[in-house]
């Protein structure tokens, strides 16, 4: 099985300084088109959901890649990630598997194995012909802290350079084949 990270392939490709955005960070830097930042979870969620609603509002041709580490941590939005999959062509979802989320048709999960780099990182790139755009960003803390779960330190970047998302898609697409055949 091929273990990659896609923070160690974005992160370093993506231009700029590394921000510290803290917990509390301003709508206008979390809908920048790139950025490199230190964040905590409430940034992050802030972030997906700004990038998520775009694809809320209508049908589009957009495939999604959504990273939860743990797939029990996309529960509390499982509804919106329903309403999501009704608009987009497909989501894949990856985490490991601690959870089983209600099906959806056009939501295929991509269970990582415990070991797998990946679960330490906290991912959405959305593919599409006009407007494509991801974050990825790795948690420093260390997967699993239960104390921590709110204020938990992660490293990251999101971009929306065409070559990044597709390096991206490339990545993520082998990792579902190894994965789930």
């Amino acid at each position: 099985m091929k273990d990659v990270s896609l923070y160690e392939e974005i992160f370093a490709a993506v231009d700029g300084e590394t921000q510290d955005l803290g917990d509390d960070a301003d709508e206008d830097t979390l809908s920048s088109l790139s950025l490199k930042f230190t964040s905590k979870v409430s940034n992050l969620e802030q972030m997906c959901y700004i990038m998520e609603k775009v694809l809320l509002r209508k049908p589009s041709d957009a495939t999604v890649y959504a990273g939860f580490q743990k797939v029990s941590r996309a529960r509390a939005i499982w509804d919106r990630y329903q309403e999501l999959a009704d608009n987009v062509d497909k989501v894949y979802l990856f985490g490991e598997k601690d959870d089983d989320l209600p099906p959806h048709e056009d939501i295929e999960f991509v269970y990582l194995p415990k070991n797998h780099q990946m679960v330490r990182e906290w991912f959405l790139v959305i593919d599409k012909k006009i407007g494509s755009n991801m974050m990825v960003a790795y948690d420093e803390d260390g997967f699993g802290v239960d104390d921590l779960k709110k204020d938990r330190n992660f490293k990251g970047a999101k971009t929306t350079k065409p070559e990044m998302i597709d390096k991206a898609v490339d990545l993520l697409q082998d990792v579902i084949e190894d994965i789930n055949g």
